[in-house]
């Protein structure tokens, strides 16, 4: 026998549908979470990849230009007396322009002052793009022209570039774009022979911003770099990690009384001279002073070198403007810096200022918290409204110098 169900038998009830809707609200609310999850990793991941190809790309010209670094041959050792800086019995003095020399220029754009790093040394040429000028330079009695970049071809078919010595002068910099707050290129120039009046291995030669670009004019290997930072391993040295403010060699090891050698715990330098006399002691940790310059037997190379590039990943505007005291900061897009997952502790450029966040404000995605004003050496300015905010992850590597020389006339 069939039983007829009622009206009311057959339709939901109230509890029914609001049980219903409440599951599909929050089955609806995770797939959206999962989807913006999903789509935020996708971006991450994708600005992080591009960033990663770009670095492929140019840094392998840096890390050849280090294992070629070419270290004169090692004179016979004799000890450095201060009392007697220019001994007369130094066997085959070696030449002091063969050098390694690398700091920071500041330079001046305007109202602002720009920090840059600065890397240069002498390398062998080896095979590189330079090949068929190398065969010819020194053919000509009136050779008088360099190989650097500039009116090579037409000095190749006249017969003047000198002869190169089969090494070649290298400069890495960091140059601020003028029109980009807080962005600029990291460039490479070259010259060969070594030496000169405008040799690159002179820092004053590239200290002012407008000579460099006019008469060094080196070619932008990277576009888009927010931070360029090198330091260097020395054989005191025992941690990449020291003072975040300033790396540096404290202390050279010691033997005690009972003749063992205590090393102390030591970071790398933050400057190389390799002279020990072009850049002062306060600078550069291991410099002898300026007697040392023609004292080539205690000339040092540094056995490795830790490089720090970032470059743009992301960039919006300020909502406003912050003074240099503010603890946070607000941008135009709610979207910037999307998919970093947790992003305390990483660093933001707004201007030249670098910034050490905290975090996002849980209830507005557009606020960042805070951590750190003027970080990595800049100093905490005011910013105004629709100032750029640029992010870019840090990225290190180290690069080993096969022909490294350590100290052999200590002190």
């Amino acid at each position: 026998m069939r039983v007829r169900r009622t009206g009311a038998e057959r339709a939901f009830t109230l509890l029914e549908v609001l049980i219903a809707m409440s599951m599909f609200t929050v089955v609806g609310f995770a797939v959206v979470v999962l989807m913006k999850a999903g789509v935020d990793m996708w971006i991450g991941g994708n600005t992080s990849s591009q960033q990663e190809d770009r670095l492929e790309q140019s840094l392998p010209r840096l890390e050849e230009d280090a294992r070629m670094v070419s270290v004169p041959a090692q004179a016979d050792l004799i000890p450095f007396d201060p009392q007697n800086p220019d001994p007369k019995e130094e066997p085959s003095p070696l030449p002091a322009i063969n050098r390694m020399v690398s700091g920071v220029h500041l330079y001046k754009i305007g109202e602002r002052t720009v920090p840059s790093r600065y890397w240069a040394f002498v390398r062998e040429i080896g095979p590189t793009e330079l090949d068929a000028y190398v065969r010819r330079a020194g053919t000509s009695a009136e050779a008088d022209a360099y190989i650097d970049g500039k009116n090579d071809e037409q000095e190749f078919k006249e017969k003047k570039h000198k002869a190169t010595g089969g090494l070649m002068e290298v400069l890495w910099i960091y140059l601020p774009d003028e029109d980009r707050v807080g962005v600029g290129n990291l460039c490479r120039a070259f010259r060969s022979p070594i030496g000169g009046k405008d040799t690159l291995l002179e820092p004053k030669n590239h200290a002012d911003l407008e000579v460099v670009r006019a008469k060094i004019a080196p070619e932008p290997i990277m576009s888009n770099v927010l931070y360029f930072d090198i330091w260097f391993w020395t054989e005191f040295t025992t941690s990449w990690e020291w003072t975040p403010s300033e790396p540096s060699v404290v202390q050279r090891p010691k033997a005690g009384q009972d003749g063992k050698v205590r090393v102390f715990a030591s970071g790398p330098s933050y400057t190389w001279d390799s002279t020990r006399a072009l850049l002062p002691k306060k600078e550069f940790k291991l410099a002898r002073g300026p007697e040392s310059i023609g004292f080539t037997s205690d000339d040092i190379w540094p056995r490795k070198v830790r490089v720090r590039v970032a470059v743009v990943e992301e960039h919006t505007e300020l909502a406003k403007g912050i003074g240099e005291g503010e603890r946070e900061f607000t941008v135009v897009s709610t979207d910037f810096a999307v998919g970093r997952g947790d992003i305390s502790g990483h660093y933001f450029k707004i201007g030249d200022e670098w910034i050490r966040v905290s975090g996002r404000d849980v209830r507005r995605g557009d606020r960042f918290l805070v951590l750190d004003r003027g970080a990595l050496g800049t100093n905490a300015v005011a910013h105004g409204r629709d100032n750029a905010v640029h992010y870019g992850r840090m990225m290190d590597f180290v690069l080993s110098i096969p022909s490294f020389r350590d100290d052999n006339n200590r002190d």
